[in-house]
């Protein structure tokens, strides 16, 4: 009797071992903070993919236009005029405002959004301005006199 007792003491303090051992792994390996490089790699990737689906959006209130051609239409004639009575560029401005506030703002992702002819002058402003480190995506839009560029920056 007194074998068996020595044994499974024996067995108990091998589980207890593993238990700790694997408290330990899972602490240090798996739950580990995102490195430097991923976070902001992923930082310009959701600039990018935000950007790029924000000019394919298509205005459900503005003849259906993509926002792409109407940021073509603000930089050029604002001779558009949507169903809300804004013109292309106050159109562009309100939706990009709201898209951003319901998601950068939610995901407390601080931002800034440009859209220009002259990056001294631009058409479109919203967000805060970046310090030093950000993560920027830039689309160029064509237009008949110059080329139009959209830019997004995320903070931090």
């Amino acid at each position: 009797m007194r074998k068996a007792q020595m044994e499974i003491l024996g067995l108990a303090i091998v589980v207890v071992l593993i238990l700790v051992a694997a408290v330990f792994v899972v602490r240090f390996l798996v739950v580990k903070a995102p490195t430097e490089y991923r976070k902001g790699f992923v930082s310009s990737e959701t600039a990018s993919n935000m950007l790029s689906t924000l000019l394919k959006t298509a205005a459900k209130d503005c003849s259906q236009l993509t926002m792409t051609e109407l940021l073509q239409d603000c930089a050029q004639a604002r001779s558009v005029v949507c169903d809300n009575g804004q013109d292309s560029c106050r159109f562009v401005e309100a939706v990009s405002k709201e898209i951003f506030e319901s998601t950068f703002d939610k995901w407390n992702m601080e931002y800034e959004f440009l859209a220009y002819t002259d990056a001294n002058q631009p058409l479109i402003k919203l967000g805060k301005k970046c310090g030093a480190e950000k993560r920027s995506k830039l689309f160029p839009i064509p237009i008949s006199t110059a080329t139009m560029y959209t830019k997004l920056d995320i903070c931090g």
